[in-house]
């Protein structure tokens, strides 16, 4: 099975050592957008071809998730037939597919596989997302307490204030009824910059929330998150809808939801913070195609 690095698949690149170090940068740096695996270790593993939508956790030498990937294209064809798009986009050396088939030929056979010119090839295309999610530690405290002090968190979510450290303290260890929390790292940084979770799933229906720190606004840190929490929301809840309730003044939030693809659907029932007052939420909705996990 493929280890999961903070509730994501996790994607290893090379060997352990120099090799793996090599594409992670290569990676980072946006020279590699596609990895090739054979179909047959799936296959072997029991595990599902990766697919479009779906995120991954990129690992260092130490297993360490340094960096989320998002599919966006997936082939399998005979390992003969790998175009030289694969092989440019893949970004190991290879100009062509001729160089492909050379040096992926000499490597697997140096790892003990039998290779021909009909053995499967899948293909997976790929884009660096700018934040990942990992799961709340306690050394989140300070940011969490310092962020939840800002009056855009205040006005907009239901935070006590005021907020204090025990507050802090208190959701990373219980979650205060939430499902499930994230805290959003900038992957560049390696700083936390928000928080976005799951508060409850009603048949297959997962509703959301969120918030970013004033030190990570206008980076895309809400709607990166956005586009990570499906793949979250379905592997540990089998959601397949999700649901995110946006005050109707609220339009900084509003326009985040629509970047990640979530759609305006009506009204909702629940009212939403404004400051000490509620008004009106709207209803904005994603519905998922991540039913392969």
């Amino acid at each position: 099975m493929f280890p999961v690095v903070d509730s994501l698949r996790s994607i290893e690149f090379g060997t352990p050592g120099k090799s793996r170090q090599t594409l992670v940068n290569f990676v980072i740096n946006g020279n590699k957008r596609a990895t090739a695996g054979l179909a047959a270790d799936y296959e072997k593993e029991g595990e599902e071809v990766e697919f479009v939508g779906e995120c991954l956790s990129m690992v260092d030498n130490d297993g360490k998730h340094v960096a989320t990937l998002q599919v966006t294209r997936v082939d399998t064809t005979r390992f003969a037939d790998v175009p030289d798009e694969f092989a440019l986009a893949e970004a190991e050396g290879d100009l062509n597919a001729a160089d492909f088939r050379a040096s992926h030929m000499e490597y697997w056979t140096k790892v003990g596989e039998t290779i021909t010119d009909d053995t499967m090839i899948n293909q997976i295309y790929f884009t660096l997302l700018t934040h990942r999610l990992r799961n709340l530690e306690s050394s989140d405290a300070e940011w969490i307490t310092r962020a939840c002090q800002d009056e855009e968190v205040q006005r907009w979510t239901k935070v006590p204030h005021p907020y204090t450290r025990e507050h802090a303290e208190s959701f990373i260890k219980d979650k205060n009824g939430e499902l499930a929390a994230w805290a959003i790292i900038d992957s560049h940084s390696q700083e936390p910059v928000g928080v976005i979770g799951i508060h409850h799933v009603i048949n297959g229906v997962a509703s959301i929330g969120y918030w970013v720190a004033p030190w990570g606004r206008k980076s895309g840190a809400a709607s990166t998150a956005l586009r990570i929490i499906p793949t979250l929301a379905r592997r540990i809840c089998k959601a397949h809808t999700l649901h995110a309730t946006i005050a109707e003044t609220n339009t900084a939030s509003q326009r985040t939801a629509e970047r990640a693809g979530f759609t305006l659907i009506g009204n909702a029932a629940d009212s939403c913070p404004n400051g000490d007052t509620q008004e009106q939420g709207l209803q904005y909705e994603l519905r998922t195609a991540l039913d392969r996990i």
